[in-house]
């Protein structure tokens, strides 16, 4: 079967290289002239573990396989990563909440997280505040450009097919019009991210629409966290709020913030660093203030149906398209999941 995916994230690429490696023919188009240029490369490269979604969800499905596929690949690769789990921070009134918390993971398949005292938190990262914490051990980080970068090759070097600087121009039954050309095909996934939208309405599903939603980051130039510091996840938020991820390369990103944006493809970072210094001044406060630069900016591509968010991935087939809709966190840790679940649609 001849199968073109349209987009060059984490998520297409993985969908490419599990359906080249069942021996269809596979071509991956993506408008932009380098990898990386959007949401896959425009992230915290934190590997989740899969524990702040919904019960049942797609999410948490995917993230919880996606977590064990992704440090198979990543070895297999050679991306850098660091297996160092994550600390999530408990405010004084949440530990009937962390409770709960708790009892949900023990229904996932993932290493048993742990409490952390007040009294003993400082021999996971010094300087923080004492506060009671849960350290969950399958969590980790990596190098997401590199990742990204490592499974093109790979896909290329199997006999797979990357087009870029192809931007899809207009859909038909079987065959794509793009800026390289006509390309047919039997089947056709949509991994477009932020603009998977637009080939759903093409290919006449209708309703759903991606609203960009812009996370900024700051930079401190040192690592100042051993491990990414998260807190329990708001039930009315956008998303996990400020926290602090160290990074491959010895820095510590603080970020991402949430706020709703028009345009898709604005990365322009507007937010003020004093939000990013009281997040250090609460829950690092041994350090006093540090020097911050401003980082990159990313957009989650935030899913609405008839004008309604939609808090889980989406995933549907339509004539001769499967469509991979509002794939935003935990899509970096989920993509192999979710490419093994697109070849068993097709089976």
């Amino acid at each position: 079967m001849r199968i073109v995916v349209v987009g060059a994230g984490i998520v297409g690429l993985h969908t490419a290289q599990t359906l080249l490696a069942r021996g269809h023919e596979v071509f991956v188009l993506e408008k932009e002239k380098f990898l990386t240029e959007h949401t896959s490369g425009r992230n915290s490269g934190v590997i989740h573990a899969g524990i702040f979604y919904e019960a049942g969800s797609l999410k948490e499905k995917f993230c919880v396989e996606g977590n064990r596929l992704t440090y198979e690949w990543v070895k297999k690769l050679n991306v850098p990563f660091l297996p160092c789990g994550k600390l999530i921070l408990l405010e004084s009134h949440q530990h009937e909440q962390a409770e709960k918390f708790l009892e949900k993971l023990k229904n996932l398949k993932i290493p048993e997280p742990r409490w952390v005292k007040a009294s003993e938190i400082e021999t996971y990262q010094p300087h923080i505040r004492k506060t009671d914490a849960l350290l969950i051990p399958s969590s980790g980080i990596l190098d997401a450009a590199t990742y990204v970068k490592q499974l093109a090759l790979y896909f290329e070097n199997q006999g797979g097919q990357l087009l870029l600087s192809c931007e899809v121009l207009e859909t038909k039954p079987h065959e794509l019009t793009t800026t390289r050309g006509p390309i047919e095909f039997d089947c056709a996934i949509n991994s477009a991210g932020l603009w998977c939208d637009q080939f759903a309405l093409a290919s006449g599903l209708l309703g759903y629409e991606i609203k960009p939603c812009r996370g900024d980051y700051y930079v401190a130039s040192q690592q100042i966290v051993q491990r990414p510091i998260y807190h329990l996840p708001d039930p009315k938020g956008l998303g996990l709020g400020i926290h602090f991820t160290p990074t491959i390369d010895h820095q510590t990103l603080l970020g991402p913030n949430a706020f709703f944006i028009e345009e898709k493809s604005d990365y322009h970072h507007r937010s003020e660093e004093a939000l990013f210094q009281q997040a250090i001044k609460q829950d690092l406060p041994g350090y006093g203030t540090i020097n911050l630069n401003p980082g990159y900016s990313g957009n989650r591509p935030k899913l609405f149906h008839d004008g309604k968010p939609v808090r889980d991935f989406t995933i549907l087939q339509q004539a001769h398209w499967i469509h991979l809709l509002g794939i935003e966190s935990p899509g970096l840790t989920s993509a192999p999941a979710i490419a093994q679940h697109v070849v068993a649609m097709l089976s």
